[in-house]
């Protein structure tokens, strides 16, 4: 017989159990005892319960599985893990697993079960499978195609009628399979660096491919990867756009626009031959002609000639930014010494006269081309004094503004109305003229302008409070940093000769790479020499080179990656780095430039040249 210690004790853990305990009587089914599990689950209070039977409070949603229950107890088997629903006093439902035994309390056979609450779980699959039944429907009725792959495998698991559609494979064709096995991909390339962003960041965005179908049509696609999870293995969600006929509108519209550049290029260059002619004779007659009145002549015919001339310069160099065939020469340039040698052009030409122009402002230099970036300067200026009345004020300030170089050119001038803003800078756009056109101009100035700022990495704006209210056009380009002396190499050149370099050359191309070395290292430079970026990011720790010439496309991590991963590491942040390519448009210079080059050589290089930049440095 147990004694009352033990008994005391069995009845606190009976009352203290989270799990929901109840004793009933197994012949007449009637409630012996409940804890208090049982009392918070169902909301009865103890005396509603005790000593009634268990179907007269209607608990069991589905009685008929209680009597299946106690057939099983009454023939000497236990009740293990069985899922069923309960009902509360208030009428809500809740979900357990029901275990239950046969025990003997004061000789007289009992039931003991014990339920262990699984709504929130029962729930939480609910939910899941409602949200997986949806997701199905939308996967399938998606007008665009969708696929969903095995990260494991790469085997399709699922496709929808859209991808099937576009593909051409049917979908028994298409599951099972992976995309290189159905020859989806046109550039394998593309399949690798798509991968890899995956990998890295468990999504791609925006990524454009082009996938070849069933009949050999390839097809251009902006693609979104996410890694999900699908039937309980980690996948791949793919959502595709078509953007093939977008592709080929793009592509008509830039051959237009390459056929209009050509002509104006063209129509330029022929305008030019007889103008020259023109020229050269003008300047014999100079000579011949004494008489006052020819004199005049001659000048008109001069000042509109040379009018002309600058009209086909500008035509012909938008149509030569337009197509990116402009080449700069970078130098360290001082905006403000620019701005006056501009303004003092201006005065001693006569064009300044009746109008008071201004230069103010800091001392601060660009890395840029200085006969380009006088254009700019000089395009501005004549806009502003087109604009402006006589009398009035062109002001030209120059700033530094965090990493950036702003010129400003201010005018008190007629403004600019909203229905223009920033179309001033398109082609070909002027403010509305009179019949008589005074102005003049073909409204390529300021086009112009945007193109060569834009070539040098910065931006333009224009802003005005409207008519009659002058403008201000804003130049923003990167500041020229000059960056610190390293330490003077243990071997020193002759103090009279120029001092020799530490170099590192990363170029996969073999004779490339072997033919630069042996050109430096006789110009009395020390080399060293990597053919991938991750060897050449650690040469740039231990080596410590003054400069550092890159190739872009490097096999596997590219120049740009090499270039960002140098100026995060303390070591290699003083080393200036010099991107060495065959891609010289003018995207590729400010795409090199924003992954961290100090310098964008296009190859092949003049050795001259980059061996007198080296030292000059």
């Amino acid at each position: 017989m147990m004694d009352s210690t033990w008994a005391a004790r069995l009845q606190a853990v009976f009352e203290l159990s989270p799990t929901i305990l109840t004793v009933t009587g197994l012949d007449d089914g009637r409630i012996v005892e409940v804890n208090n599990g049982f009392l918070l689950a169902t909301g009865y209070a103890r005396d509603e319960v005790i000593g009634r039977s268990v179907p007269e409070i209607a608990v069991w949603v589905d009685p008929g599985q209680r009597e299946a229950g106690l057939a099983e107890l009454r023939a000497g088997r236990s009740i293990r893990n069985v899922e069923a629903r309960f009902r509360a006093k208030d009428g809500s439902e809740l979900v357990a697993l029901a275990n239950a035994d046969v025990v003997v309390i004061d000789g007289r056979r009992c039931v003991l079960t014990a339920l262990i609450d699984i709504s929130d779980r029962v729930r939480a699959e609910t939910a899941l499978r409602e949200s997986e039944r949806r997701f199905a429907q939308l996967f399938h009725a998606n007008p665009l195609p969708m696929t969903i792959v095995s990260l494991r495998t790469h085997r399709h698991l699922d496709v929808n009628e859209a991808a099937v559609r576009h593909s051409g494979y049917t979908r028994e064709e298409m599951l099972g399979r992976t995309k290189p096995e159905l020859g989806l991909w046109v550039a394998p390339d593309q399949r690798d660096e798509l991968l890899h962003q995956l990998l890295a960041q468990g999504q791609v965005r925006d990524f454009e491919v082009t996938f070849r179908t069933k009949t050999g049509e390839e097809r251009h696609l902006l693609t979104n990867w996410e890694v999900i999870t699908y039937e309980g293995e980690p996948a791949v969600l793919n959502v595709s756009v078509d953007i093939t006929e977008r592709k080929q509108r793009e592509a008509q519209r830039e051959a237009r626009r390459e056929e209009a550049n050509e002509f104006l290029a063209v129509l330029s260059h022929e305008l030019r031959n007889p103008l020259g002619a023109i020229t050269n004779a003008l300047g014999v007659m100079d000579g011949l002609v004494t008489r006052p009145e020819l004199q005049s002549v001659l000048g008109i015919i001069g000042r509109q000639t040379t009018r002309l001339t600058r009209l086909v310069d500008d035509l012909l160099d938008v149509a030569r930014a337009t197509s990116g065939k402009i080449a700069l020469e970078l130098e360290p340039v001082d905006l403000r010494e620019l701005a006056e040698r501009c303004v003092h052009g201006l005065r001693d030409g006569g064009r300044a006269r009746e109008h008071r122009l201004a230069v103010e402002g800091d001392s601060i230099r660009v890395h840029g081309d200085r006969a380009r970036l006088e254009q700019v300067m000089n395009h501005l200026l004549d806009n502003a004094l087109k604009y402006t009345a006589q009398g009035g004020e062109i002001r030209v300030t120059t700033e530094r503004a965090g990493g950036d170089a702003v010129l400003r050119v201010r005018d008190t001038g007629e403004g600019i109305g909203t229905d223009l803003g920033a179309r001033v800078f398109d082609v070909f756009v002027q403010e509305p003229q009179a019949l008589d056109r005074a102005r003049g101009g073909l409204g390529l100035g300021l086009a112009l302008v945007k193109q060569l700022v834009e070539l040098h990495g910065g931006t333009v704006s224009v802003t005005s409070r409207g008519r009659g209210h002058g403008s201000e056009f804003t130049v923003r380009l990167p500041a020229f940093v000059a960056r610190p002396e390293p330490e003077p190499t243990a071997m020193r050149a002759d103090p009279g000769a120029p001092r020799g370099r530490r170099i590192l050359i990363v170029e996969d191309n073999a004779d490339a790479r072997e033919g630069l070395r042996m050109l430096l290292t006789l110009a009395g430079h020390e080399v060293e020499t990597s053919e991938d970026a991750l060897d050449g990011l650690e040469k740039l720790r231990t080596f410590r080179p003054e400069f550092a010439l890159i190739d872009i496309g490097l096999p596997g991590v590219d120049g740009y990656a090499l270039a960002r991963m140098a100026r995060q590491t303390p070591e290699t942040r003083v080393t200036h780095l010099v991107a060495l390519t065959g891609y010289g448009q003018a995207e590729d210079r400010q795409r090199a430039l924003a992954a961290g080059f100090d310098t964008h050589m296009t190859k092949p290089v003049d050795p001259g040249k980059l061996c007198a930049f080296l030292t000059e440095r």
